[in-house]
Order: structure tokens, then C-alpha cells, then sequence
């Protein structure tokens, strides 16, 4: 009874959250400058990843925002990646198309900048490539995970090369970043990945029903693309990948830590090489 309870309130305060959210995203983002929305992005998924109960700490070195447009690149473990890694970098995302018919959740990320790819066609695969190269001719950071679906994240998928052409076209670097979900014990939190034929209300709900737990955002040094072929670039930027998510050694920054509040309270396609 008293865990029912617990989840109960839980819930309200994350509707609450989202309500703000909306409204903000409504109200306020269609007149504010880029270093604003992304400064009331970065607040909004911060406080949000404080109501799930999972603490995000960075290890290695972030670039400075909007000093240059950059292409994160990260391993895909569930939605949960998204206000992870916006809590402290905030991109916009070119998720699959599926998302924007998730409540409340696609249409803030619609309004928040996500470009949408359909998963099944070639053709919007390179008319997105186009809007990729728009975004960053503007100044705008990306976010993209190669890997196409998502896994439990305790190892890395091959990535795949079809969205990696936009930076190659534009020169942009890449950011290439691992990520890693565990409980306060240092195990392997189970209850974060989002994947086979679970439906998003079932992922929220698991992750709602965690206990306390720790992302570490895992940074690699950037990449310059250089003129190289994507088919290299993916699997440079899959090999940095696997090497952050191996190595425990990397310093973190304890400024970067979100502390959790008191108790009271899936894929892209590839293109032809």
C-alpha cells in the first residue's frame, strides 16, 4: 500500500512538471532567444531527471555551448537519454517519427526543436539530411544516436552511417558521448531501458517505480570529420563509444551532480553506403 502511495504522488508531481512544461514551451519559447530556450530546456529536463530520482554526473569535459554548433553522438538506452543528457547540453534531437505520437512528451519535444524521421523511407532519410544542415547553418547543436534502437545499454550496437552525412556536408565536429545507468549500489539499473514491444506508458511506469539511481554522461574528445566517409566516421564514433562505456577511470565533475530531492515527495534506418 504504502509503495502505491509512494508511485501515486510521484505521478502528480511529474504531471505537474509536465504542465509546466507545456505551458512554458507554449507560452514562452516562441519568443526567446536561443540561449533562453535553452536555458529554460536545460532547467525544465534537470528538474525533471530530479523527480525521477536519477542523478547525472558527468565525467570528462564538455565544449562550451554556442560557441559552435556540434553533433552529439550517444548510445540509446531509453526516452530517459533525451532529459539526461538535456539536463546538461541541451541539442536538438532527430528522433523517429513514433515519437511525436506520444502524449504530451512528442508534442513538447515538436515544439522543443526535434527534427522527426520516418523510419521506413529513404527518401524523407535524406530530405531530414537537408533539414540536419539547415539546423546547424543556423548555429543549432544536434543530437543523434547512431545505433539506431535501443539496448540495455551495457554494451554498444553498430552505428549506423545515414545521419552522419549532414555533419560531413557542413564540417561540423561531433561530441561523442556514452552513457551508463546503475543503482546506488553500482549495479546495472534494470528498470531504465526501453525496449522489444514495451509501450512508452509501461517504460514510464517502471522507471517511476525505480529506485534512486545514478547516469553517467561519459564525454569523449571531439571529432572532425575531415572529408572521411561515413561508413569510417560511424565506426570511429562507435569505437570512442565502447571505450567511454568501458572505462571507469575517467575524472567526473562533481559540479554537474544533480542531487535527488527527498523521498516525500526506437530506431533510425540506415542508407546505402
Amino acid at each position: 500500500m504504502r509503495q502505491r502511495i509512494v508511485l501515486t504522488i510521484r505521478s502528480v508531481r511529474l504531471l505537474l512538471h509536465v504542465v509546466r512544461g507545456v505551458t512554458t514551451t507554449a507560452v514562452i519559447l516562441p519568443w526567446s532567444s536561443r540561449k533562453l530556450r535553452d536555458r529554460l530546456i536545460q532547467n525544465w529536463a534537470a528538474d525533471l531527471m530530479r523527480l525521477l530520482r536519477v542523478t547525472v554526473r558527468i565525467r570528462g569535459t564538455l565544449p562550451e555551448r554556442h560557441h559552435f554548433p556540434v553533433v552529439l553522438t550517444a548510445n540509446h538506452i531509453s526516452w530517459v537519454d533525451i532529459f539526461a543528457i538535456h539536463s546538461v547540453y541541451p541539442v536538438r534531437f532527430v528522433s523517429k517519427s513514433e515519437v511525436r505520437h506520444w502524449p504530451v512528451f512528442g508534442w513538447l519535444a515538436a515544439k522543443t526543436g526535434t527534427l522527426f524521421l520516418v523510419r521506413s523511407s529513404r527518401k524523407q532519410t535524406a530530405a531530414i539530411g537537408q533539414e540536419m544542415e539547415d539546423v546547424l547553418a543556423t548555429g543549432d547543436s544536434l543530437g543523434l544516436f547512431p545505433e539506431s534502437t535501443t539496448s540495455e545499454g551495457m554494451t554498444v550496437l553498430p552505428f549506423r552511417t545515414s545521419l552522419l552525412q549532414a555533419a560531413i556536408n557542413r564540417e561540423t565536429v561531433l561530441l561523442p558521448v556514452a552513457l551508463r545507468y546503475r543503482l546506488e549500489d553500482e549495479r546495472h539499473n534494470p528498470h531504465i531501458p526501453f525496449i522489444g514491444e514495451m509501450t512508452f506508458a509501461r517504460s514510464l511506469a517502471r522507471v517511476l517505480s525505480s529506485p534512486p539511481s545514478l547516469v553517467e554522461i561519459r564525454i569523449g574528445a571531439i571529432v572532425t570529420p575531415n572529408g572521411r566517409h561515413r561508413r569510417d566516421l560511424a565506426l570511429h564514433l562507435e569505437q570512442i563509444t565502447a571505450s567511454l562505456l568501458s572505462d571507469a577511470s575517467l575524472p567526473h565533475h562533481d559540479a554537474n551532480v544533480f542531487r535527488r530531492e527527498p523521498e516525500t515527495g526506437h530506431g533510425l534506418p540506415d542508407a546505402p553506403p
